[in-house]
């Protein structure tokens, strides 16, 4: 008993001592069992995610006027993509391209001003000059009615197209359209102000996204209950950010209206990284703006007509717009981290040597008259195109490549 005692003493010692951080092995059984050194931990810092960097260029308003639908026939089809001839490259080189469009594709007969109706053509035209998305909300959504804008969508489907802001029914209407700009995410949005007097079709009130509540009269009430579900709902969807097309504004007016600015101011307050506006026929101003959470974002209040029959001022000047977006590794969001505009020039078949319509990279076609070029260019356009440019930097207010107000 003695030397049982003497163990279970000694023991109870070596498990005091190695409380205290100190072991003891002596007077232990052979056969005891040993505390063993704890291992050293290592600490695993999270992976940060590398940046991821992609492009996004938007363009104007598609505005399909009778001369330019009966300049794309070729004697046997509609072939629209001599248009885009010099601009193409802009459009291809970006990861997504986007406009709006101020037509239905109904079928025949076509028309224009005042009721848009064009050739299918023009949205397989546009597939092949490398767009891949348009907004649909425009104040001619409604110009062949709703059996027209149910058309229009199926056209763009078929030509691989997307599209937003017009709706065949309320389960489109409730779905958040996100799109892959080369691995980011935008949540697209499109609204427009008015739809010309044509009512939204009253058995499907969901057809087109209208941002006024008094589209019928004044387009001066703001729905910002929809707005703001709209936002809430995107900005739950899980994509990066969102982009929000919206058509709005006083035509051939080069500076926006008080609507136009505190709809903007609205649009960024609660979630908008991207404002791409349109309708007022003529550039109006952009501008890099600095977000509530610090991040970069991108107004333009409008680019003008990407493509029309029009004569009035600035009418015929655009611009394509190359927008680089950044989504941090390390947060999720993302920001615009690059921005810069091609100057685009309208040129009517009447002032063409060719005698067809074709929207010009001014810069290109300047440069190409210069260095004796003259088979599109004559020095009548070559100088308009050089005020066109001047006009352009004036009214978006920024040089081609933009940066942050100081």
């Amino acid at each position: 008993m003695k030397h049982i005692g003497t163990k279970i003493l000694a023991g109870v010692l070596v498990v005091l001592l190695a409380g205290a951080g100190v072991l003891i092995w002596r007077n232990l059984p052979e056969d005891a069992p040993r505390l063993q050194e704890p291992e050293e931990t290592v600490r695993q810092e999270p992976e940060v995610q590398p940046d991821t960097t992609a492009t996004l260029c938007v363009a104007g308003d598609i505005v399909a006027h009778m001369p330019l639908v009966a300049d794309a026939w070729n004697g046997e089809a509609y072939d629209f993509t001599h248009l885009f001839a010099d601009a193409r490259r802009y459009y291809e080189a970006a990861d997504y391209t986007t406009a709006c469009l101020e037509t239905t594709f109904n079928g025949p007969p076509y028309s224009g001003y005042p009721q848009f109706c064009a050739p299918d053509a023009l949205a397989s035209g546009l597939k092949t000059v490398g767009f891949h998305l348009l907004s649909t909300a425009s104040n001619h959504s409604m110009d062949t009615w709703y059996s027209g804008l149910v058309r229009t969508l199926d056209v763009l489907d078929a030509a691989g197209l997307e599209h937003v802001g017009t709706y065949r029914t309320q389960q489109e209407r409730d779905t958040v359209k996100i799109i892959d700009v080369g691995g980011i995410k935008l949540a697209m949005l499109a609204y427009t102000f008015s739809t010309n007097g044509l009512p939204v079709d009253s058995e499907h009130p969901y057809c087109v996204s209208v941002y006024t509540s008094d589209y019928m009269t004044d387009c001066s009430a703001v729905d910002y209950d929809l707005i703001q579900s709209d936002l809430d709902k995107a900005g739950q969807s899980g994509a990066d950010a969102i982009a929000v097309y919206v058509h709005w504004g006083n035509e051939y007016h080069t500076e926006p209206s008080e609507q136009q600015e505190q709809l903007a101011d609205y649009l960024f307050a609660h979630g908008a990284t991207l404002v791409l506006g349109g309708h007022a026929h003529v550039p109006q101003p952009m501008e890099l703006r600095t977000l509530p959470d610090g991040r970069t974002g991108y107004l333009c209040y409008c680019l003008g007509n990407l493509i029309s029959n029009q004569f009035d001022p600035y009418t015929n000047l655009t611009a394509a717009v190359t927008l680089t977006l950044t989504r941090s590794g390390e947060t999720g969001q993302v920001t615009v981290s690059g921005a810069e505009y091609a100057p685009m020039f309208m040129l009517h078949a009447s002032d063409s040597n060719e005698g067809r319509y074709r929207l010009l990279d001014i810069r290109k076609s300047m440069q190409d008259f210069e260095q004796g070029d003259t088979s599109v260019v004559n020095r009548s356009v070559y100088d308009r195109m050089k005020q066109g440019r001047s006009d352009l930097h004036r009214i978006f207010g920024t040089d081609e490549v933009l940066s942050l107000a100081a």
